[in-house]
C-alpha cells in the first residue's frame, strides 16, 4: 500500500507540479486511500473520516476556479448540488435493499459528489457501478464468493471517485461528443 501510495504521489506530481490543484488532489487521494483500504479490509466506512472530508470538500469548492488546474467543482452550490445527488440515489438504494448496501456508502457517495460535483457525480457512481459489478462477476467465476456474497462496494466507489477528479471531465466531454 506505501509504495501504490507513493506512486500516485508521484503520478500527481507529474499531473499537477507544484500547486495548488496537487494539495487538493493529494488530500482527495489520501482520503480516498483510506477509506478504500478500510473499507477491504474491515467493512466499514468510517464516519471520522467521512464526515470531515466533506467540510473540507465544500471549503475547497470556495477556491477560486483559476486557482485549480482542471478542476472540475465551480462553487459551492455545485458541490452541493452532487452532493446531495450523490445521498439521494444512495438513499433510496439503500433503503430499497433493505440491508444490501450500508449507510457508510450512502455518506461516501455525498462525500463523492461534494468532490466532483455535478454532473461528475453520475459519472463516478457509475463508474464505481461498472467496476464493482465487474470484480463481483470475477469473483463469483473464480469461486471466491458465492453469488449472495456481499462485497465491500466503497473501495470501487473510491477509485472511481479518484478517475472522476483526474480525468472525469475529459472523459465526459469526449463521450458527450460522441453523441
Amino acid at each position: 500500500m506505501e509504495l501504490a501510495t507513493a506512486l500516485i504521489f508521484a503520478f500527481l506530481y507529474w499531473h499537477y507540479g507544484l500547486s495548488v490543484g496537487l494539495g487538493v488532489m493529494a488530500f482527495y487521494a489520501c482520503l480516498f486511500i483510506i477509506i478504500f483500504v478500510i473499507d477491504l479490509e474491515h467493512g466499514l466506512i468510517l464516519n471520522k473520516v467521512v464526515y470531515p472530508g466533506m467540510v473540507v470538500a465544500l471549503l475547497l469548492a470556495l477556491l477560486p476556479q483559476s486557482w485549480l488546474t482542471q478542476w472540475t467543482v465551480t462553487g459551492v452550490a455545485n458541490a452541493a448540488l452532487g452532493g446531495g445527488i450523490g445521498f439521494a440515489i444512495f438513499l433510496l438504494i439503500a433503503l430499497a435493499s433493505r440491508g444490501g448496501m450500508g449507510w457508510g456508502d450512502v455518506k461516501l457517495a455525498a462525500l463523492i459528489g461534494l468532490a466532483t460535483g455535478f454532473p461528475l457525480v453520475f459519472f463516478s457512481i457509475i463508474m464505481g457501478a461498472i467496476l464493482g459489478g465487474i470484480v463481483a462477476v470475477a469473483l463469483v467465476i473464480a469461486k471466491k464468493r458465492k453469488r449472495r456474497e456481499t462485497i465491500p462496494f466503497g473501495p470501487f466507489l473510491a477509485l472511481a471517485a479518484t478517475i472522476t477528479l483526474l480525468w472525469g471531465s475529459s472523459i465526459l466531454s469526449w463521450y458527450l461528443g460522441l453523441m
